[in-house]
C-alpha cells in the first residue's frame, strides 16, 4: 500500500523508501534521484497505484499505450529495465510477475 502526501501543491506518493512526485515527475529512493524514462515513470506510477494488487498485462497495455496493439515482449522489456533500476538503488521494492497474468509491486521484507 502506498501513502500519498501533498508537498506544497504537488502530490507525493511514498512506498517503502521510494517516493514519486507526479507534478515534477521525480522519483527518489532515500532522497537519491532515480532517472527513469517517461514510460518507466508511468509504469511505476501505475504499479504503485494498484499495489499490492495484480495489474493484468492487458490493463498495462490499455493504460500506457492507450489500447494500441503491442506485443507482450514490449511490457517485459520495460518491466526488466525498471526492475534493474530499482535494484540498483536498493529501493526495497520488487516487481513480481504472475506468469501469463500480470505484475504487482511489493515492499521486500528486510532480513532480521
Amino acid at each position: 500500500m502506498s501513502l500519498q502526501r501533498h508537498k506544497g501543491k504537488q502530490q507525493v506518493t511514498v512506498m517503502g523508501s521510494l517516493s514519486i512526485c507526479k507534478g515534477s515527475r521525480q522519483v527518489k529512493v532515500d532522497k537519491q534521484e532515480v532517472n527513469l524514462t517517461s514510460l518507466e515513470f508511468n509504469l511505476l506510477t501505475l504499479l504503485m497505484k494498484h499495489s499490492p494488487e495484480l495489474l493484468p498485462r492487458a490493463s498495462i497495455i490499455k493504460q500506457l499505450f492507450h489500447g494500441a496493439e503491442h506485443k507482450q515482449q514490449v511490457i517485459n522489456i520495460h518491466i526488466s529495465n525498471l526492475r534493474k533500476k530499482l535494484q540498483h538503488y536498493s529501493s526495497g521494492l520488487s516487481i513480481q510477475a504472475m506468469r501469463g497474468q500480470g505484475y504487482y509491486l511489493v515492499v521486500e521484507k528486510s532480513p532480521l
